[in-house]
């Protein structure tokens, strides 16, 4: 037994799952001392009718509210200056949230600048500010990002080529949680499966880096369970008990990450999300078998329980023939998806490979350091060069 062994397990927001969730929305930013409050959401969300129940809750129960919905993807610093100037303008004291990742990475943006001034580069870093954000209250409209129960965002840095500000502390947590299955039911199948495989991400590296806790295994293992039996369901039919499912995997899966962080699949995904624009979910999809391969010598006893977990293997088997069972499952998961199982040369070429190494060689989260298993800058451009054949 490790006597210095010291578990830290922090996770402040309120989780609220449930169909027709969204319609509390307004009660929980009564509760935070809002009069008036600014839902931030897309366009196309808007056109498409998902902010109804919550416009219509906001309205009956008499908080008055403004709709600021000029979030693109991948939102930039500009952005939230606007959004941010709009709600102090209108006077709102609470952020209602409805969205995938770009729109509660902006949302969380617009809280915090609102009560700290500036510009959102000036809190790069963790704990930066000076003063708590106003109250969030997210709603995600993805199963992916995890967003909605993370200490963190990031805003894309105009002023400098594939650049993000990173920003991350306690107060970053959003204060509510919604979790509503019913808001899943528009998106479409390729892009809920590119959101999933984010979500598929956090939960299985996160079980590989040093700063796992049976706390964290747990939730990670459970997540990933849940993903397997419901994620083709949950994209390809109209099954909302799958969608619900699928949506508290990925609350699970960050809740799992926020405290044992990510890892390898996350740092190689990354050049091909910053740099070369591939959706981040698909990013992380393509990148997760081969991070995962290369990881497994020093992951053997992680992986070998998650299969037994989530059914994978058998307990009489051999350690390394349960570790591969995982490691098949999914990609077996993925070959479901029709996901893709190699980085697109058209879109990324070979020869940037050198590139994309640096990229991750000099990544400020250092997420490399945080696997089990560290690579060096040939085992880099070895998992690249994989990448680039595929696994099927």
């Amino acid at each position: 037994m490790n006597f210095d062994a010291q578990y830290l397990f922090r996770m402040p927001t309120r989780v609220i799952y449930g169909f027709n969730s969204i319609h509390l929305a307004a009660g929980e930013a009564i509760h935070y001392g809002a009069q008036k409050a600014l839902a931030v959401t897309d366009q196309g969300l808007l056109e498409a009718g998902l902010l109804e129940p919550l416009l219509q809750a906001l309205q009956s129960s008499g908080l008055k509210y403004e709709v600021f919905s000029d979030v693109p993807v991948d939102p930039d610093t500009q952005v939230v200056d606007r959004g941010t100037r709009f709600l102090k303008d209108t006077g709102c004291q609470a952020v209602i949230i409805v969205g995938g990742g770009s729109c509660l990475c902006a949302g969380k943006g617009m809280a915090l600048l609102a009560t700290n001034g500036g510009n959102i580069r000036d809190y790069a870093g963790v704990e930066k500010y000076k003063h708590p954000p106003l109250p969030v209250i997210a709603i995600p409209t993805t199963a992916g990002s995890g967003s909605e129960v993370s200490a963190a965002f990031q805003i894309s840095d105009e002023s400098r080529e594939h650049s993000k500000v990173s920003i991350n502390g306690w107060h970053v947590f959003p204060e509510v949680a919604l979790l509503d299955p019913l808001l899943l039911r528009t998106l479409p199948p390729r892009q809920f499966v590119f959101s999933a495989a984010d979500a598929l991400a956090h939960a299985l590296e996160t079980t590989c880096t040093e700063l796992t806790t049976p706390l964290t295994d747990a939730i990670a293992y459970e997540a990933i369970r849940l993903m397997m039996n419901n994620l083709a369901k949950a994209a390809f039919t109209d099954d909302l008990e799958a969608k619900g499912r699928q949506l508290l995997a990925s609350t699970m899966a960050n809740i799992a990450c926020g405290n044992s962080k990510l890892g390898l699949a996350h740092a190689v995904a990354s050049p091909l999300d910053t740099i070369f624009h591939l959706a981040h979910g698909q990013a992380n999809g393509i990148m997760l078998p081969y991070a995962m391969e290369y990881t497994l010598p020093a992951a053997m006893d992680k992986l070998a329980r998650l299969a037994i977990a989530c059914g994978l293997a058998q307990p009489w088997m051999s350690q390394p023939e349960q570790a591969g069972a995982a490691l098949q499952g999914i990609k077996n998961l993925l070959a479901s998806l029709d996901f893709p199982d190699r980085i697109p040369e058209d879109v990324v070429p070979k020869h940037e490979i050198p590139r994309m190494v640096r990229t991750v060689l000099n990544f400020p989260l250092p997420l490399i350091k945080f696997n089990l298993r560290k690579p060096t800058e040939a085992d880099l451009t070895d998992i690249y060069e994989k990448a680039y054949t595929g696994w099927r």
